[in-house]
């Protein structure tokens, strides 16, 4: 059976995501694309707020509430991933702590390069911790990009062990082998 999962604006949404930080992530080393590092960090902040957002008032599987990150429901992901595993029609419970770690890193990435450039153009004043900032700054961006490593990880795996469930495929397409409630957008969406 197959379970329409992931909605066109959350799709949307991950495709745009992962390809503006991979744009303001390499901009990054290249001092004469400044302004558009800038450009797509924002972007991804801006990105990164419609996402949560779209957590707290999304259709389900995108919403926040349907996330099963309690320690009970990792023990029993964990304990029968390769026996009889638990599917999700959403994100697993891995995936789900890996999803909220990319989105609040990237909250602090995003707050941390816009204030960087409201200095370096005179929008604030920061007498200190300019240097400090940008070291943060970069920390946040490395391990936002960790996050994306262990995410598609995660992606791999599941793809080699439970590749019956068409999550690879569901990131295009939107449906799942997989029995569940379907997706359905409301006006607000």
């Amino acid at each position: 059976m197959k379970s329409y999962v992931w909605s066109f604006p959350t799709r949307l949404l991950h495709v745009l995501l992962a390809v503006s930080f991979t744009v303001a992530y390499v901009l990054g080393d290249f001092n004469e694309l400044r302004r558009f590092h800038f450009a797509f960090g924002a972007f991804v902040g801006t990105l990164i707020g419609f996402r949560l957002l779209y957590g707290v008032i999304g259709p389900k599987y995108s919403n926040f509430k349907d996330f099963p990150i309690g320690l009970s429901h990792q023990k029993g992901f964990i304990s029968t991933f390769f026996s009889t595993p638990i599917t999700q029609a959403g994100h697993n419970p891995l995936a789900s702590l890996v999803m909220i770690a990319i989105l609040l890193v990237g909250i602090g990435c995003s707050l941390t390069g816009f204030t960087l450039y409201a200095a370096e153009n005179e929008l604030i004043s920061m007498s200190r911790g300019e240097g400090l900032l940008g070291e943060i700054h970069e920390v946040l961006a490395n391990l936002f990009l960790l996050l994306v490593g262990i995410h598609l990880v995660g992606v791999l795996v599941d793809f080699i062990f439970h590749r019956a469930t068409g999550t690879l495929k569901s990131i295009v397409t939107g449906y799942k082998t997989i029995e569940g409630e379907n997706t359905k957008l409301s006006t607000a969406h």
